[in-house]
Order: structure tokens, then sequence, then C-alpha cells
């Protein structure tokens, strides 16, 4: 399913589920001008499609233990499909790794990752990238500001905007 395939209303409805997933469907409803049923269908159907990719909750790292922040650039020892393919399956198992891109130019992943404290974070780096056999180099960026952070995509363009 690509953003042709998605009317007026789908827009409005994930837009509106972007900012609060919780909203009764009724509420939903009335702001978009449809009945509660055809929200729960298209609903359903975006889900099915895997539009709606899950339902979860953002939490705030700090507030529960896990303060540290770091972007981390890495490169891989050589750029071979094998090594690509085994890096991309470790990181994706790695719970501290909150997000991680396998990118191009001269750098093959760029991972954000949380971690407890200084020690936790030195451990992390440790296990997963100095002694980590796929990594040639990596950099570490702690995080000072999170000046912006959020899962929301923009959905319309400013002039077609419900």
């Amino acid at each position: 399913m690509t953003k042709n395939d998605l009317d007026r209303f789908d827009l409005t409805i994930l837009d509106i589920l972007q900012s609060n997933n919780r909203l009764p469907h009724s509420a939903i409803a009335e702001q978009v001008g449809l009945s509660t049923p055809s929200i729960q269908r298209r609903i359903s159907r975006l889900e099915e499609k895997g539009v709606i990719k899950s339902h979860v909750a953002v939490i705030d790292p700090a507030t529960v233990g896990n303060p540290i922040t770091a972007v981390i650039e890495s490169r891989l020892v050589e750029d071979r499909s094998l090594v690509m393919d085994r890096a991309k399956r470790y990181f994706r198992n790695v719970e501290e790794i909150q997000q991680c891109y396998f990118v191009n130019g001269g750098v093959s992943f760029i991972i954000i990752m949380i971690s407890r404290d200084l020690q936790h974070f030195e451990q992390l780096v440790r296990q997963h990238f100095a002694d980590n056999m796929d990594i040639l180099t990596y950099r570490t960026l702690i995080v000072l500001d999170p000046v912006k952070t959020g899962l929301k995509i923009p959905l319309f363009d400013l002039d077609d905007r419900p």
C-alpha cells in the first residue's frame, strides 16, 4: 500500500492516531466526518495492510533509568552481503539499540543507543562495537540535549491539510 492508495479520510485518521492512538473511535469519527463503524473498518484495514505497524507507548528513557542517549556511527570491516546481513541481525537484537539505520556515504550504520550511565555505556560500546569482529571503526556521540525526538510522519503538504 502506498500514499496513492490512501484517501483523505485515511490520511486524516492516521494523522489523528499519530497524536493520540488512544482516542475513542467515536471521537475520531466526529473529527473526520464518518461513522464510528467506518472508522473501525478503516483502522483495521490500515493495520492489515501494514500502514499502522503497531500501537505503542513512547516512553521517556530518562524517566525509566536510561538517561544516556548516544548516536553511534560504525563502519563494517567489509561491504560483503554476508557481513552486512549478519550485522543487521546482530543490531536488531540489541535491546539498548533504539534505532539502527543501514546507510551509505562511508559509514555503514547510524545507531541510536540508550544506557543507564556512562559505565553501562562503556560496557555496551565494548561489547557491541570494540569487540565486534564485523566492526572496523566506530564513533560515539553522547547526546547533550534531545532537541527534537519523535515518530510522527508528515502526511499532508501544507496546502492539503484538512
